[in-house]
């Protein structure tokens, strides 16, 4: 019995998702897929969409055998964070022979020399990338120009390849893969599988496999999104209302107001907690804020996931605690295939606590697995907040929440 693991946001889940399993269970020949999901909060740092269940249940009709909860203090990490954290979960697992994921590029041969080069770290490449540091240059952009200038200078890969890999969201990610598979020592074999239809931030609608980006706009514009989901998916979302990153505008705004140092929060450096303060009395809403934070030093995604550890209170001493100590010893079910037998099998094999009585797990635990299992809570309930404020209508607690089964 093969079994495919996938890492995912599925915010939403569309045509292209649903290739990427069908293409993966192809090549591998696998029976299973186990996906590891973002709850509600996503890693460009913002509220996804449609809350968790919608989304697992999308991914349930489509291919999907069992779905995995990434706790939310790593589905908002940088994507160094995101991918080791949810590539150790499903190492933890012990049943897991793939690790699938998309890209964009066609020079899949390339991710694995640039990871060999992020691992190894060479003195050149390190004294380069500090002199980009120093020079301002935010830390994605000062490890592309450093990757880019050390592969030229040692005759490694070509400049168009490298800029090719390094501007795309997915390349990157797939590349932290990599390198969490040789760092964990893992058994788990990657499988890039070339990406189709729109690029990962094009708000194009030309076809049928458009990406989540333009996805989402055409749902907060009130546009057809038919064309874009598998059909089993349009009673999904039809029957859910849809969040947006400035429905929290209020809650950060009272953040802001009553801080003046931010620093302690993850990936917040004194330099951006500074601006963050100098600036706020601008807040008017949480993405005109991102606009007014934004520089050549910060990207886009970076500030909004810097706004996001604010509002949930994710700070830099639980984040380097929880690693420390392997990052977790748990693994909440969101959903799963009533007929299929992975999630016993997952039971048997994995090194975790598989949760899938929350309220009975949540009332025994203690320490570390408690205070990630609270900030868990407390997003949830913050979603829930927003969701039924804006919408005047009640739905579950994470106490209440049932999980999918199909």
């Amino acid at each position: 019995m093969k079994t495919i693991g996938i890492i995912a946001e599925f915010n939403p889940f569309h045509n292209g998702h649903r290739y990427l399993i069908e293409k993966a269970k192809k090549i591998t020949n696998a029976d299973n897929v186990v996906i590891v999901c973002s709850g509600n909060f996503v890693q460009r740092g913002t509220p996804a969409i449609f809350d968790k269940s919608a989304r697992t249940i999308a991914a349930l009709l489509n291919g999907a055998d069992v779905v995995l909860e990434l706790p939310v203090i790593y589905s908002t990490a940088s994507a160094e964070t995101f991918a080791h954290a949810a590539v150790r979960l499903l190492d933890k697992l012990g049943c897991i022979d793939y690790l699938c994921f998309g890209c964009e590029t066609e020079n899949i041969k390339a991710l694995p020399i640039i990871t060999n080069i992020l691992l190894s770290e060479p003195d050149d490449y390190k004294n380069m990338l500090a002199v980009y540091l120093k020079n301002g240059f935010s830390y994605p952009k000062a490890r592309a120009k450093a990757l880019t200038d050390y592969c030229s200078e040692n005759n490694i890969l070509e400049t168009y390849i490298l800029s090719q890999v390094l501007e795309q969201a997915n390349n990157i990610l797939a590349i932290e893969y990599l390198k969490a598979l040789k760092k964990f020592n893992s058994k788990i074999k990657p499988l890039a599988i070339k990406r189709i239809g729109s690029s990962y931030n094009s708000d194009s609608l030309e076809d049928n496999m458009a990406s989540a980006t333009g996805i989402r706009k055409a749902i907060y514009n009130n546009n057809t999104i038919n064309n874009y989901i598998p059909k089993n998916c349009i009673e999904v979302y039809k029957n859910t209302n849809f969040l947006e990153t400035n429905d929290f505008s209020s809650i950060l705004g009272y953040q802001l107001v009553k801080t003046n140092d931010f620093s302690n929060y993850y990936d917040i450096s004194d330099d951006l907690s500074n601006r963050i303060k100098n600036l706020k009395t601008n807040f008017f809403n949480i993405e005109s804020f991102i606009n007014e934070l934004h520089s050549k030093n910060y990207t886009y995604s970076g500030i909004s996931r810097a706004l996001c550890h604010i509002l949930l209170n994710i700070t830099d001493n639980d984040m380097a605690q929880f690693i420390n100590n392997d990052y977790f010893d748990f693994v909440r079910v969101l959903g799963f295939k009533k007929d299929n037998k992975l999630l016993t099998r997952i039971k048997e094999y994995s090194s975790l606590n598989i949760i899938s009585k929350f309220s009975s797990f949540y009332n025994n635990s203690t320490g570390e697995t408690k205070k990630i299992l609270d900030i868990n809570i407390k997003s949830d309930e913050l979603y829930r907040m927003i969701y039924m404020n804006k919408y005047g209508e009640m739905i579950p607690t994470e106490f209440e929440r049932q999980i999918c089964i199909i």
